[in-house]
């Protein structure tokens, strides 16, 4: 996320030609002195400053030396302090320019999302009107928010900048629009001469407009619009060339880079017409023209034409699909890849809730449906053989359909009509995730035994380490669709957790009553075991809870409550709690924790039991009283105990504690 810094950059780079006209004097010698001091620049460049013999000269020097967005604020934090001036009257410009122009940015301004981010993250904006921005469903509401939102000079100089940073193709069309309605013929013949070659060519390739984003795509993007023999379909203009091919969509038809009239690079898959097609067609438009699934995570529709041998469906255009995206992350750090696919996963899970809340089941995950934009971002694609529940129903009755090996076992026993759910999207995400964090590697084998082993529900697990990431895959591919997971609690696994949220949840489970009064439980459970009660008796020919109340000498009538409220007079919820916390224990890393603690901690309580609930209450102490949060990083708490929190996880499933 850009920072102040970086937009002081951007505004140093933007306004480059002017600062080295204007800035002046004394002023230059000054600001280097100050750059030189704090080792912003290097003593080369300032000795080049020192005997270049104009202001101008030695400010192109100064500039030369400022390659970094770090030297660049630098400089403009001192031009600032030295000449704030300038500074106000480049803002007082910017800010003419959207005041100006305010009708066109709300109509072709495609990139709201990614500069109202920035201003939230240089506070720009307020958190508030973020949300009000990312509430509204088209770019025309979202820009006409932000714009709502800018009521001083600096702000619409920010936005300018970003404009200029994002889509500076858009900022230069309309500055040009302005001098040849705004200035005599005669004083600018000069630039309406270099206006009117552009818009020759522009003319010639039949491209008006292009916002440029994609970094991956630009220089074909570029090559594109040098083309003459350029192919208009509807508002879509692309070539159909090998060059300008990218990956295969996930169905197999050809898609191309474009853009559309508007500017908004575009991915133009090709349909060939048959009636065929047309179901699935039909049923994309549907999907992807539903409100309810504009999302981050989901692939953004642009537009749709009829053409004479093709269907045209653009969506924006993104970077890569997920085969070629991990293709490129090999080349990375270990540390950066891991961070980049766990993120990719969580991503992906994010898309599927956005379908699964809309009723909407996809039918076909896989890798190659699965798209990275410009930001990095996992979204969900290619939604020709998804369907609708319909109102109330679980599931669609619909013919077999899918990708062999990206199929749920439900499926693959069914012939005509089969029987799809979301816990079928569930089974499959669940491959797809293991999938990313393997590297590529399929959890039912890549080869041709992967259907037999789905069907069978034969997996292997070995290729990833992380123990919060194998149980949650193998929660979620469980061969039994009705004990997978709603996507809902998949995103609610132990796995997605961050430091932040462990610690959340230790406070939160920990302050359960069934928690605070776990030692006074324990010894309630002991006592019944030494009268030989068990879970199937009655208590009360062993001994009534108010006797052991007595013998345990426990005196306070609020405890007495609290325990009866937890166990009930039957002690059935007593026998439960213990029961379900030994087999969330049994054969984990922290089966024998008082040992492994009491090297960190002296003053433990050893009179807890040793499982995962007198783990916890021990964990919840250290951090709400002991204060010693930076001990958990130092002796790294959470790591010692790899499998802790899968195990909390299930035991507060199990006996349906809310956290």
């Amino acid at each position: 996320m850009k920072t102040m810094e970086q937009l002081h950059a951007l505004f140093v780079k933007h306004h480059s030609e002017v600062l080295i006209q204007r800035v002046t004097g004394t002023s230059v010698m000054h600001i280097a002195d100050i750059l030189k001091d704090a080792a912003i620049i290097q003593q080369e460049i300032y000795t080049q400053i020192l005997k270049s013999p104009t202001d101008v000269d030695k400010m192109t020097v100064l500039f030369s030396g400022l390659s970094i967005d770090k030297a660049k604020s630098a400089f403009y934090n001192v031009w600032k302090t030295k000449n704030p001036d300038l500074v106000e009257d480049l803002e007082q410009q910017d800010a003419q320019f959207v005041d100006d122009h305010r009708p066109d940015l709300i109509k072709r301004v495609t990139a709201v999302m990614p500069i109202a981010d920035v201003m939230r993250a240089g506070n720009i904006i307020v958190s508030e009107t973020y949300s009000k921005i990312q509430a509204n469903a088209t770019n025309m509401d979202k820009m006409r928010e932000l714009l709502v939102a800018l009521n001083s000079d600096k702000a619409k100089s920010a936005l300018y900048t970003l404009l200029k940073d994002q889509q500076n193709f858009l900022v230069e069309e309309l500055e040009r629009k302005e001098v040849l309605e705004n200035e005599p013929p005669s004083k600018h013949a000069k630039v309406q001469e270099q206006v009117q070659t552009i818009k020759q060519k522009i003319e010639e390739k039949q491209i008006t407009r292009w916002n440029r984003s994609s970094k991956r795509h630009g220089t074909k993007l570029k090559d594109l619009l040098k083309e003459t023999n350029i192919e208009i379909v509807g508002n879509l203009y692309f070539y159909k060339d090998e060059k300008y091919m990218i990956s295969p969509g996930g169905s197999g038809a050809q898609v191309y880079i474009g853009l559309s009239e508007d500017g908004i690079e575009v991915a133009i898959k090709l349909i060939t017409k048959n009636p065929k097609n047309n179901k699935d067609i039909e049923n994309e438009l549907n999907h992807l023209q539903d409100l309810r699934l504009e999302s981050p995570y989901i692939v953004r529709y642009v537009n749709f034409v009829v053409g004479k041998d093709f269907y045209y469906l653009a969506n924006r255009l993104c970077e890569y699909d997920l085969v070629d995206y991990m293709d490129d992350l090999r080349l990375q750090e270990q540390k950066h890849k891991d961070n980049a696919l766990g993120k990719i996963v969580k991503e992906m899970l994010l898309g599927l809730q956005v379908l699964h809340r809309a009723g909407v089941i996809h039918r076909d995950i896989k890798p190659r449906n699965v798209l990275i934009d410009v930001e990095k971002r996992a979204r969900l694609a290619d939604f020709g053989i998804s369907r609708k529940l319909e109102e109330g129903k679980t599931t669609v009755y619909t013919v077999r359909a899918g990708t062999r090996g990206w199929e749920a076992t439900e499926i693959l026993n069914q012939t005509e009509k089969s029987r799809y759910k979301k816990s079928s999207d569930i089974q499959v995400a669940g491959m797809l995730t293991y999938y990313i964090l393997s590297d590529g590697k399929h959890p039912f084998g890549d080869d041709i035994c992967c259907e037999v082993n789905i069907f069978k529900g034969e997996y292997s697990l070995d290729d990833v380490r992380d123990k919060e990431a194998t149980d949650l895959v193998e929660w979620m591919i469980n061969k039994d669709a009705d004990k997978r997971p709603t996507v809902d609690k998949v995103l609610d696994h132990p796995y997605f957790w961050d430091d932040k949220s462990k610690d959340a949840v230790l406070r939160k489970l920990g302050d359960r009553p069934e928690i605070q009064n776990y030692e006074t439980l324990a010894r309630l459970r002991n006592l019944y075991i030494q009268k030989e009660h068990t879970e199937e008796t009655d208590p009360t020919a062993t001994l009534t809870i108010y006797e052991a109340f007595s013998e345990l000498k426990i005196e306070n009538e609020k405890r007495k409550r609290d325990i009866i409220a937890i166990v009930g007079e039957d002690l059935k919820k007593l026998w439960t709690l213990f029961k379900t916390a030994k087999e969330a224990t049994e054969g984990k890393t922290f089966s024998n924790w008082k040992l492994q603690l009491s090297e960190i901690w002296t003053d433990i309580n050893k009179k807890l039991p040793e499982d995962v609930l007198g783990l916890l209450r021990v964990l919840r102490n250290k951090l709400v009283h002991g204060n010693v949060r930076n001990e958990f990083e130092e002796n790294n708490i959470f790591g010692l105990f790899p499998d802790f929190f899968i195990s909390l996880h299930r035991v507060a499933k199990d006996l349906d504690w809310d956290y």
